[in-house]
């Protein structure tokens, strides 16, 4: 069985579910005039332009994007070290948290983001990948 190196793994899951969000984002702010969404023609826009993807008044895709970002910056630092690995690890389960919070309220609404979704698929992944620099 060839070696994953699980820093790689989360900073791979970090980046595309950072670029994923950001997509999201710039539609919500409108940067993007329409949201692409495949397989789910129009659910992505409708998620996106659902009132729960607003909170504090801020578009959920920059919230995502951030909360992504901060977790790839952290993954280039020393992860061997406690004060680095702990803060990771809440992140990640922080996404993760937040994903499965964004997939209860996509079910209330009736509409699926593809965007979403594959953050919520990938964030048990990064979340284990964290988990597994722990020394």
């Amino acid at each position: 069985m060839p070696f994953v190196n699980p820093r790689l793994v989360a900073l791979l899951l970090a980046v595309i579910s950072a670029a994923a969000m950001l997509y999201v984002g710039l539609y919500q702010s409108r940067a993007v005039n329409r949201l692409w969404c495949p397989i789910l023609e129009g659910s992505c826009q409708a998620v996106a332009d659902a009132s729960f993807a607003r909170p504090f008044g801020i578009p959920d895709g920059y919230i995502g994007t951030a909360l992504y970002f901060l977790i790839g910056l952290l993954l280039l630092g020393p992860v061997e070290s406690l004060w680095i690995w702990i803060p990771l690890l809440v992140l990640s389960a922080l996404a993760a948290v937040a994903n499965a919070l964004g997939v209860f309220d996509m079910i209330k609404l009736g509409s699926f983001c593809v965007y979403c979704l594959a953050t919520t698929l990938a964030s048990p992944f990064l979340l284990w990948s964290v988990w597994s620099l722990r020394s």
